[in-house]
């Protein structure tokens, strides 16, 4: 025989829910955080969140992140320095061509070889 004792199941009013979503978009809160205080399951919070989301008509958080598009100009391109030899950039042109600069690279030479790229 098996004798199973578990605590009752708890319900959470919209309200509540709505509460504690919210309070994980304050400054310095985070999901777990949240989740740990007030003891619950953070994927239940994620949940309540992407539920809210939805709800309220917002993008869901996955689709929030993108690249804008960039342009340099003029006599910006001269004041690009690099930070070091870690630092690379890759560029998507729209006709398909791709450029990759990796560590310190001259900005002329760079702003020339991508106008040429932008222009295939």
């Amino acid at each position: 025989m098996d004798i199973i004792l578990g605590k009752a199941r708890r319900r959470w009013s919209i309200e509540e829910k709505r509460a504690l979503v919210a309070e994980t978009f304050l400054p310095g809160s985070s999901v777990n955080g949240v989740a740990r205080r007030h003891s619950i399951n953070a994927n239940m919070l994620f949940s309540w969140r992407k539920r809210l989301r939805v709800e309220r008509g917002f993008a869901a958080e996955e689709a929030c992140a993108s690249f804008a598009p960039v342009a340099i100009a003029g006599p910006a391109a001269s004041e690009v320095t690099a930070v070091g030899s870690e630092t690379r950039i890759e560029i998507a042109f729209a006709s398909g061509a791709r450029m990759t600069v990796t560590g310190a690279a001259d900005p002329a030479l760079v702003m020339a070889v991508a106008k040429t790229l932008a222009r295939r």
